[in-house]
């Protein structure tokens, strides 16, 4: 997930503390009860250790009544797609399916083009949820037996793309 709108950048804070706007709060909550109602089950949160990305995977958490294991990564700020694949195998629970990471651009659109196999618009409160056959994160990272298929595109609080028997590939998004 990148994570929701943020303020703009003030002169008394760093880019780093930067919280989200009242329009990104509503929607990491728009967000969080889709997640819900689709089912989606969320074992583990990763998260940049920037304001704005915690209060996503916060506000993500709450509104999905989650229990979920937290790690919050300050290398995670501003970092390249690998770094997050990277992140997800090294931090491993055990007997998880499931794993939220909450980051910035351009990386985790980044990771989330790479792992669809194609350019899509990634604007912020996007979150792309993917499935794969391996058995653990590494049989994702280091093999193409087991590459993740996109499920469901969410964007703006609101199901962008969802996988079924009419789509196969989703659309250019903006």
């Amino acid at each position: 997930m990148r994570h929701a709108k943020a303020a703009a950048e003030a002169q008394h804070e760093s880019d780093f503390q930067r919280g989200l706007t009242e329009g990104g709060i509503r929607t990491a909550g728009e967000t969080a009860a889709i997640l819900l109602s689709r089912g989606i089950r969320i074992d583990r949160i990763i998260s940049s250790a920037a304001k704005r990305t915690r209060e996503t995977a916060d506000l993500i958490a709450a509104g999905m009544q989650l229990t979920a294991a937290r790690t919050d990564l300050d290398e995670l700020y501003l970092a390249p797609g690998k770094l997050f694949e990277k992140a997800i195998c090294d931090y491993p629970l055990e007997d998880e399916s499931s794993v939220l990471v909450v980051g910035h651009n351009p990386g985790i659109a980044g990771l989330i083009c790479d792992w669809a196999d194609q350019s899509l618009s990634v604007p912020t409160s996007t979150v792309a949820v993917f499935e794969s056959s391996a058995d653990t994160w590494h049989d994702v990272r280091q093999t193409k037996v087991h590459v993740p298929k996109l499920v469901c595109l969410l964007q703006h609080g609101k199901v962008a793309w969802p996988r079924d028997q009419t789509t196969s590939d989703p659309e250019l998004l903006e």
